[in-house]
């Protein structure tokens, strides 16, 4: 089996850093065009960031409290973040953002929109489940 190339504790700092940076870029002008939209194709919404924050400070939380935590952490929010991506790819709208028990929301019907938007959720949560799962199982 092929193992992790950081440590338990690395890989979380690098996920406390991934959020924060994800929130921190919505104060950066310069990365939005005139319709509102981010690097060219997202547009992050206010219940996105607050998510994004949340798991990056739960991250955070983990990262104080231990190994046992981190392993939690990984294990909990990458299915919880890869099967959000899977039903965004299934359903053209995602869950974690409440969007899929809204009727009033639209699902993306396009397969390139949906795959453009839901690689971020199935890489990073993918990878967090390879590590909270695989590399630093008990």
């Amino acid at each position: 089996m092929i193992q992790s190339p950081f440590s338990l504790k690395t890989w979380t700092y690098l996920y406390v850093m991934l959020f924060f940076v994800l929130v921190g870029m919505n104060f950066f002008p310069f990365l939005f065009q005139a319709d509102g939209r981010m690097i060219g194709g997202f547009k992050l919404e206010m219940v996105a960031n607050l998510l994004h924050l949340f798991s990056g400070m739960w991250a955070a939380t983990a990262l104080w409290c231990g190994d046992r935590a981190m392993r939690f952490y990984f294990q909990a929010f990458g299915t919880t973040y890869f099967l959000d991506g899977v039903v965004g790819l299934l359903a053209g709208k995602a869950f974690l953002n409440l969007n899929l028990f809204h009727s009033h929301v639209a699902p993306h019907a396009d397969l390139m929109t949906k795959i453009l938007l839901n690689i971020p959720h199935l890489g990073i949560g993918g990878l967090a489940m390879i590590i909270g799962w695989c590399w630093f199982r008990k």
